[in-house]
């Protein structure tokens, strides 16, 4: 009889000292559900326009509303049949007082599928909700964002893998042409490059540049251009800094067998 008395007088005392728990609780699930009905026009209503973010993106850190939007848009166009599992819901407290202030805390499994892939992911979430004046005004959202993106890229990817033995004492230069408007940002903005990345080997003075292109097709229309049309002459400043000039730069083309670890 006593636990059920001490039981009671908890609940009471919890709800008369957080009073807005509940109201906030249903807020914070309407963000959930527009990310599982794929309803931007949802999570617009519930959040405020003055948003806090902590965004789940590998080095975006603390972002304002217009950004937190970007990305809820970018996540309902490109996953589909979302869902957010094992739902573990808790009041928050202040950290100073270590009361319930009207902040709501979630546990729970994201999962969902790629819709240009066709592949599904599964993982663990953390996210809390602070608000204000009826909107989520701060928001925290701790999972491997950046992972689950990788996790449903696409089984084969075209890379394209360029190796440059660079002269002795010829690096600098070879880096600059690389780094110019010519060099490396031409070839990224190029119809068909995904994405570009350099390296740089001092022992053995290679240069490497591995470039993901959406089909081999495009990234030989690509060196078509670069090669006959290109007005910079690109290709003709690099060679004298190679050794043995033309043969000193290898192409690999296509690749197989890509997968991700």
């Amino acid at each position: 009889m006593k636990k059920i008395i001490l039981l009671l007088g908890i609940l009471i005392m919890s709800c008369s000292t957080n009073p807005d728990y509940q109201n906030n609780l249903k807020l914070a699930k309407k963000w959930v559900q527009a990310f599982e009905t794929s309803n931007v026009e949802l999570w617009k209503e519930v959040v405020s326009e003055e948003l806090i973010d902590v965004a789940p993106m590998y080095g975006m850190g603390q972002v304002d509303y217009k950004t937190a939007l970007q990305v809820a848009e970018f996540y309902v166009q490109n996953y589909t049949n979302v869902k957010f599992k094992n739902q573990v819901w808790l009041p928050g407290v202040d950290t100073l007082t270590m009361k319930p202030d009207g902040s709501v805390r979630a546990y729970g499994t994201w999962t969902g599928t790629s819709k240009s892939t066709g592949r599904n992911f599964s993982l663990t979430s953390y996210h809390n909700f602070d608000f204000k004046d009826g909107k989520i005004s701060s928001t925290g959202e701790y999972f491997d964002a950046t992972g689950m993106v990788n996790s449903v890229g696409p089984l084969q990817k075209s890379l394209v893998i360029v190796a440059s033995h660079i002269k002795p004492g010829k690096i600098d230069e070879y880096q600059a042409l690389i780094d110019s408007e010519a060099g490396v940002k031409a070839t990224r903005n190029y119809k068909g490059c995904i994405s570009l990345e350099t390296t740089y080997n001092e022992d053995s003075n290679m240069y490497f540049i591995i470039e993901n292109w959406e089909s081999a097709e495009l990234y030989q229309e690509y060196l078509n251009w670069r090669m006959t049309e290109d007005p910079s002459g690109l290709v003709s400043k690099i060679i004298p800094l190679l050794v043995g000039g033309e043969s000193g730069m290898k192409v690999y083309n296509p690749n197989t067998r890509y997968k991700f670890y």
